[in-house]
């Protein structure tokens, strides 16, 4: 189980946050309309928004909207950032309720049609950056990291994936500095019992 612990925990890629007079530099230029500064932006940040969203969202159909999103509003609300946080948290807390709104879009769609809750999307496939574990082990990960309610999702998905710190997460996601521990406590606990039952996770690695 450690094992599974520290592959999922090194999963995710930290970037480094635009603070740098190079960067400034480059965000004042995109604030003023260079279309060729707005694609440099894009290119530096899709992969990290992308990668939030496939984990909040569950599938890579939703995940691909939501990240073209995401990207459309940094750079419309680019004149909205004032420097007081740094700009991946910024982009952070952007993107995460980009993907919840989507969230809550598909829930109420579902609900339309179907006549029934929404349910979670299940990851459908394993990422690259979890090599280390065999396919089984990451689509036990995944799935059940799909499964727990958005609200305890997002909190393991930026602290334990992206990797940011705790207060990072409260200013992301727009909670007390508490609740991300309590939230990530039980989203933990719900995890590490869901693996522990999963006839797919090695006894060896339990």
């Amino acid at each position: 189980m450690d094992a599974v612990w520290a592959a999922w925990q090194g999963a995710g890629e930290r970037l480094v946050a635009a603070t740098g007079a190079e960067d400034a530099h480059l965000l004042a230029r995109c604030r003023r309309g260079d279309r060729q500064a707005q694609e440099v932006l894009v290119r530096e940040h899709q992969q990290m928004v992308f990668r939030i969203a496939h984990h909040v969202l569950g599938n890579q159909e939703d995940a691909l909207d939501a990240a073209q999103e995401a990207l459309v509003t940094m750079l419309r609300a680019l004149p909205s950032y004032r420097g007081q946080a740094l700009f991946t948290t910024w982009l952070y807390r952007l993107t995460t309720n980009v993907c919840l709104m989507q969230r809550r879009r598909r829930q109420v769609r579902t609900r339309l049609l179907t006549d029934q809750p929404a349910a979670d999307g299940v990851a459908d496939g394993p990422n690259p950056e979890d090599a280390a574990l065999s396919q089984e082990v990451q689509a036990a990960v995944r799935q059940h990291l799909a499964r727990l309610p958005a609200a305890l999702r997002t909190v393991v998905v930026l602290r334990e994936i992206e990797g940011l710190a705790y207060q990072e997460v409260a200013q992301v996601v727009g909670i007390p500095l508490g609740t991300v521990q309590s939230r990530l406590s039980r989203a933990r606990e719900l995890l590490r019992e869901a693996l522990l039952a999963d006839e797919r996770i090695p006894k060896t690695r339990r």
